[in-house]
């Protein structure tokens, strides 16, 4: 659905090349060593010393494995139905073990039903209906047996609670059973890019009942994973079309999460007059963005954002609102930079997906990086910091055009001063 870059194809070819191991191989040690070991220690007996690090380092060579043995066997020509399918089911193991290790924390029904999906859609692709080229599935899969890991192991719990982890699995269950329905022939392609926009607007309302529960955390973890649904919608639309109210139900979904989230967010945090007031603005400002974006998006650069993006104005709220929480002004400031921004029409800014991606589709490289630092940052460098390293990256991409403008603006000043 969103082609590789360039640069992303060149590497893989340069490194697969150098790879000199059967991409069968790599699977085999993927499924027959790394797995036992890193159930083990996971299971925290005394065969493996325990530690995160040990988990850690297990975990980041099983996935490494399952990236190079695609990437081996497409630049040296091994590409096989059976290595896809066995690539596949090695996965499945470590899955099942970890989910065996959280049952008792988590509804065991909705374990059972991620895993009875990721089983029909293993069935469905041996009948020949469907593929494994799926990044998003391949994506989600990865973050909800991350999350697994984390909850087995009582890591990060503000992050990682036994509800996050339960709504993680009904999208989860939710898309998977998307992907059935259209193997199946049962689903029209055309609905696919609404149901997309369905699950960012599922993302919104989670985030709304986390900050509720005064689970900030949590409701930024969904603010970003509604905004890697929102990358993929478009792109759906783009290439199997849509439906009439596919264009207002993405802008719906944009308008809930990144706008009416964080004024909620904001209110349950500020609490009172002040919070429902300066929540209740931030909203407006939000909305009245993606409404402009909207009206306009016929004439404007499909490469550039006129006013920062509504997403960058979400998590620069939600990351205040967790940071500074006990200091209302700077909470307030931050609220207030990031509505300028937004309706700063006349700064442009760069769309980061369309530079990346190929013939200037989307690509959700921002949402992986977030769910990066709040998942794993948080563990090896804390919750403070992996947040403050959003917000950091956030704010530099938000005033660094204006920045520029104002420097050039001088630039031209001092040329008519020294001409006259």
């Amino acid at each position: 659905m969103v082609p590789k870059p360039d640069w992303a194809a060149r590497f893989e070819s340069w490194l697969g090349a150098r790879v000199p191991v059967h991409p069968n191989v790599l699977s085999g040690l993927k499924l027959l060593v790394i797995t036992p070991a890193l159930l083990l220690a996971l299971k925290q007996i005394d065969v493996l010393p325990t530690g995160a690090l040990l988990v850690g380092s297990l975990f980041f060579v099983f996935a490494a494995l399952d990236y190079l043995d695609g990437v081996v066997a497409r630049a040296r020509g091994l590409d096989s139905a059976f290595g896809r399918l066995f690539d596949r089911v090695t996965d499945y193991p470590l899955l099942f073990g970890v989910s065996y290790f959280c049952v008792d924390v988590v509804p065991p029904a909705l374990l059972a039903g991620k895993l009875g999906l990721d089983l029909l859609l293993l069935l469905l692709y041996v009948l020949g209906r469907g593929s494994t080229e799926n990044r998003l599935r391949t994506a989600m899969s990865y973050t909800t047996l991350l999350t697994l890991v984390f909850l087995s192991q009582g890591w990060l719990p503000r992050f990682v609670s036994p509800r996050a982890v339960g709504y993680l699995l009904w999208t989860n269950i939710a898309f998977s059973s998307t992907v059935a329905l259209y193997n199946l022939d049962v689903l029209q392609k055309r609905f696919i890019a609404d149901l997309l926009s369905g699950a960012n607007l599922l993302c919104g309302i989670f985030s709304m009942v986390a900050a509720s529960r005064d689970k900030l955390e949590l409701s930024l973890l969904f603010l970003i994973l509604g905004a890697a649904f929102d990358g993929f919608d478009g792109a759906a639309a783009r290439r199997w079309g849509g439906t009439r109210f596919g264009v207002y139900s993405d802008d719906v979904a944009d308008g809930v999460n990144y706008g009416v989230a964080p004024g909620v967010a904001i209110y349950f945090t500020v609490g009172g007059t002040e919070g429902a007031v300066v929540g209740s603005l931030y909203s407006i400002f939000t909305i009245s963005r993606l409404v402009y974006f909207t009206l306009n998006k016929a004439e404007a650069d499909p490469r550039f954002f006129s006013g920062v993006p509504s997403t960058v104005g979400g998590l620069v709220v939600l990351c205040a609102l967790i940071l500074f929480q006990n200091s209302v002004l700077v909470m307030g400031l931050m609220v207030g930079v990031a509505c300028i921004l937004m309706v700063s029409f006349d700064t442009h800014y760069r769309h980061l997906g369309r530079a990346f991606a190929e013939h200037k589709r989307r690509a959700v490289y921002g949402g992986t990086l977030y769910l990066l630092l709040l998942i794993v940052g948080g563990k090896l460098f804390g919750r403070e910091l992996s947040i403050a390293m959003i917000l950091g990256i956030n704010l530099v991409y938000g005033l660094l055009p204006i920045v520029q403008n104002f420097r050039r603006a001088l630039g031209s000043g001092a040329e008519e001063t020294a001409g006259s």
